[in-house]
């Protein structure tokens, strides 16, 4: 696909702020948006020293790191060791939880 220069390729309401492909280059990334309030935006722009769409790139794909580096089987196994452990009443000694509430507010008086 080629666009003529400074073709207007979207505008944003109500700042008026024109994207422009100025160089011809049409990028393969996917692009997506993100709405932030007003307030957001003017304390971004007072940092115009940011590059915002970078940061934000950088971060998604820490994020997206820590998901996959996840192993969820080792966390399953966790899981099911966690319940097995609560279910035995060793923290609760066989009691309910009214109780323990029960118990505990009795003692602070």
């Amino acid at each position: 696909m080629f666009m003529e220069p400074n073709t207007v390729l979207k505008q944003r309401e109500p700042e008026d702020l024109y994207i422009c492909n100025t160089n011809n280059i049409i990028m393969s990334d996917t692009t997506i948006s993100v709405r932030i309030d007003e307030e957001l935006y003017n304390r971004m722009q007072v940092h115009e020293e940011i590059n915002w769409s970078g940061m934000i790139r950088s971060l998604l794909s820490r994020k997206i790191d820590d998901l996959e580096s996840i192993d969820f089987e080792r966390a399953k196994v966790a899981v099911k060791n966690i319940d097995k452990i609560r279910s035995s009443g060793i923290f609760t000694g066989g009691k309910d939880s009214t109780e323990l509430i029960r118990e505990w507010r009795d003692k602070r008086k």
